[in-house]
């Protein structure tokens, strides 16, 4: 289980985040929607220990996050959507970085293949577009295998076949008991994936607006009146 309580973060003198809750349990898909500068992407970073709330407490199956959370980050996975970072590793390299930090056993090849890096698994981030960037993200967060996958925006930059394989993943993850924990502000993504859909606004979460995403089932199963992209 995944519990983040009274999440709070100042930024640039605003108040981002202001005493956010949110669980994710097995199985679970949680779609976090809002407008630009909503906080979506500050909050997945907490989330997956990248940058320390100001106050509240996240813990992955009780183990804190922060704080020396070694053990509890190496049970999940983060695809941030900026696609700057280390541009001067290979794909593999990154990979490798990746699984030395969680201690993990090595990357099966099929998920090379998979996520659709296979072409550009020897080339360095630097010279990829920006789709392929987000496809080396996402093999990157796959390593280790982990319980919870905390994905920002993973279908922005992919054609109608990444989106394809992105929802497959999530579907087959589900299947398996693993948990999805994602931002978007794509309605027939969040149909599609059947989740549990909150708009981030103001600093807090809720339910989605009129139209966010329309027939999405709030406890898992499938959308309904939702399609796939």
């Amino acid at each position: 289980m995944l519990e983040a309580t009274g999440i709070h973060k100042r930024l640039a003198g605003r108040d981002v985040l202001s005493g956010v809750d949110l669980r994710c349990g097995p199985s679970d898909v949680a779609v976090v929607m809002g407008g630009n500068g909503a906080g979506k992407s500050t909050l997945l970073r907490i989330v997956a220990g990248v940058l320390e709330p100001d106050r509240g407490a996240v813990t992955l199956s009780g183990d804190p996050i922060h704080g020396g959370g070694a053990a509890a980050r190496r049970r999940l996975g983060y695809a941030p959507d900026a696609t700057e970072a280390l541009p001067d590793l290979q794909v593999a390299e990154l990979c490798a970085l990746v699984r030395a930090l969680k201690q993990a056993p090595p990357l099966d090849r099929a998920w090379v293949e998979r996520v659709g890096a296979g072409a550009f698994y020897r080339q360095r981030l630097s010279g990829l577009s920006f789709g392929q960037r987000k496809r080396a993200l996402l093999l990157a967060a796959l390593v280790g295998d982990p319980w919870l996958l905390v994905l920002d925006e993973p279908t922005n930059g992919l054609d109608a076949e990444g989106a394809r394989t992105v929802i497959e993943l999530i579907e087959q993850r589900r299947a398996e008991g693993k948990a999805t924990l994602l931002t978007t502000n794509d309605p027939a993504l969040a149909a599609a994936l059947g989740g549990r859909p909150q708009r981030l606004s103001a600093g807090r979460l809720g339910a989605p607006g009129a139209g966010d995403a329309a027939g999405v089932v709030l406890e898992g199963g499938a959308g309904q009146g939702g399609h796939r992209p």
